[in-house]
């Protein structure tokens, strides 16, 4: 599709005709901003009802995009079919579709595409078709899922170009991000520069088509369990009853958990740089409330200087890595700053899992937590 075209009608429309094109991990490379070589990257901006805080994120990201690059935005509707509820108005809508139109200056190398809903899908129909659309339409290798609450840091997509690529050789990544440790200091994140540790929230994440492929036996049954209803009124019980059927204590419904329990039923784990390259600025949202973004204190985040340079992970790493989830799935999952003693809680604690108690519930409801 040409540059800044908008796509209207339902998601399997858009996919008729879409011949596959080079993979994403096969396009040449340019230098990034920081003088480093990256290769180009498939991007997915998910958008609803926040036109403020998709300028300052479409804004991180354009000054970071290289020639050969490809932006999606997959802006959902205001308009929920199921429970007949309107989510958002028009105005709303259309000053997001236009805040993506307007951000891109002189800037004519990248790919550009606006996917607009009629109707409300939701966070998890939105992140759908926009996988479907890039995995099966357009037959990528892989792609970055971004929403319009991650600021990037100015080393964000070069960061995940490098993840990526280890990515693509090893099976046991099922997703990769740069936001980092968001509570560590600069100095215990110079420390640990090479590092790749767990993520907690799928945010701004990336993944491989094999990737998305392994997981999709799980999310599909997911899937079926909120594809008919309004996302903000789907069934919990349903869904926690379908992780503890595989064997899972999971009691998040959002879309982001069944992510979680893909990979743990996959053999793969989530992981993130050390160095942190992204602000979270979702104080408001679907899930997010101001009183939870200030208690796990993301406002924090010190934004590392440099791109990393990451070494690839070892398999004892691995194996410490997926134990500990198979650990956390049998208890019943909290991600690491919500846990007793996690820093976000803390005023004065350093270091992801360290500080004062947050004495979290050991089961949060589908409101308490910010995954979407």
């Amino acid at each position: 599709m040409s540059q800044g075209a908008e796509a209207r009608g339902p998601a399997s429309s858009r996919f008729a005709g879409a011949g596959p094109r080079r993979q994403g991990l096969e396009r040449g490379a340019f230098l990034g901003h920081e003088g480093r070589v990256r290769t180009p990257l498939t991007i997915a901006l998910l958008s609803f009802d926040r036109p403020d805080y998709l300028h300052r994120v479409v804004r991180s990201l354009v000054a970071q995009l290289v020639p050969g690059d490809e932006v999606f935005l997959f802006q959902d509707g205001g308009w929920n079919p199921f429970s007949g509820n309107r989510k958002a108005s028009e105005g709303v809508i259309e000053a997001c579709v236009r805040v993506f139109s307007s951000s891109w200056g002189d800037l004519k190398s990248v790919e550009r595409s606006v996917f607009r809903s009629p109707v409300n899908l939701s966070i998890a129909g939105n992140y759908r078709r926009a996988e479907q659309y890039i995995f099966e339409a357009l037959g990528r290798d892989a792609a970055v899922l971004l929403e319009d609450d991650l600021v990037l840091g100015p080393h964000y997509l070069g960061a995940i170009a490098d993840l990526l690529g280890i990515a693509a050789e090893e099976p046991r990544i099922g997703y990769v991000t740069a936001y980092g440790d968001f509570w560590a200091p600069l100095s215990e994140q110079r420390k640990l520069a090479d590092q790749l540790i767990p993520m907690h929230e799928n945010w701004g994440a990336a993944l491989t088509r094999a990737s998305w492929l392994a997981q999709r036996p799980v999310r599909e049954r997911y899937w079926e369990l909120v594809k008919e209803a309004d996302y903000s009124q789907r069934d919990h019980e349903a869904i926690y009853a379908l992780y503890q059927g595989m064997g899972y204590r999971c009691h998040v419904s959002s879309q982001d958990a069944s992510r979680w329990v893909a990979c743990r039923a996959a053999g793969m784990v989530r992981l993130t740089t050390a160095t942190c390259h992204a602000r979270y600025i979702g104080a408001v949202g679907e899930h997010a409330r101001e009183g939870l973004y200030q208690r796990w204190r993301f406002g924090a985040a010190k934004l590392f200087p440099e791109r990393p340079i990451v070494r690839r992970p070892t398999d004892d790493e691995f194996d410490a890595w997926l134990s500990a989830d198979a650990a956390a799935f049998a208890e019943g999952y909290l991600h690491s700053y919500q846990r007793p003693g996690a820093v976000a809680a803390s005023s004065s604690g350093r270091g992801q899992g360290r500080g004062e108690s947050a004495n979290p519930p050991t089961r949060p409801s589908s409101t308490a937590r910010l995954a979407t």
